[in-house]
């Protein structure tokens, strides 16, 4: 049965996210990208079931949507919020699939995964980390503990069902 880590292990200056980074290889599946990385799947694996399970296109254009998100996180055992629009950091979930660089004009944004643990080596010290899978990114900002100019707009609260579907 899938868990969220509660833990990342750390030393005082760095630490080891719980979760692999996986890099997009289109410009629009930084979703299917971030569901790899929760799931432990690959990227692939991810836009396969997609593409078997929810029809989703093999080839574009696409959007992929809060229920096609939704519906491949619970085929891996997690259940997935609707979109909910972000006010402040320390109001997201510990895991989240989290909505950057959003544009209101067009409705589109890119999706990063956002994860808050406690530290191995101090348990009362809190780590607030996101993922980024764009492959543009500069490997320095894989992973970053500043958030400062890449806000949260919107997102997908992810937590661990009680009992996987099927």
């Amino acid at each position: 049965m899938p868990t969220i880590p509660a833990t990342v292990i750390s030393t005082p200056t760095e630490f080891q996210p719980a979760f692999t980074r996986v890099q997009q290889s289109e410009n629009h599946d930084c979703a299917f990208a971030c569901i790899a990385m929760i799931t432990g799947k690959t990227l692939e694996e991810i836009r396969e079931l997609a593409v078997k399970k929810f029809m989703h296109p093999i080839h574009g254009p696409y959007w992929i949507t809060g229920d096609l998100i939704a519906g491949l996180l619970a085929q891996n055992g997690y259940v997935a919020s609707v979109y909910k629009e972000a006010e402040k950091i320390e109001t997201l979930p510990d895991l989240a699939i989290a909505m950057v660089d959003y544009q209101p004009s067009t409705e589109l944004g890119r999706h990063v995964l956002f994860h808050r643990a406690k530290a191995s080596h101090a348990p009362t010290t809190i780590i607030t980390y996101m993922m980024d899978p764009a492959y543009w990114v500069e490997p320095q900002e894989h992973i970053r503990t500043s958030f400062k100019g890449l806000p949260v707009s919107w997102f997908i609260a992810v937590h661990a069902m009680s009992k996987p579907g099927k």
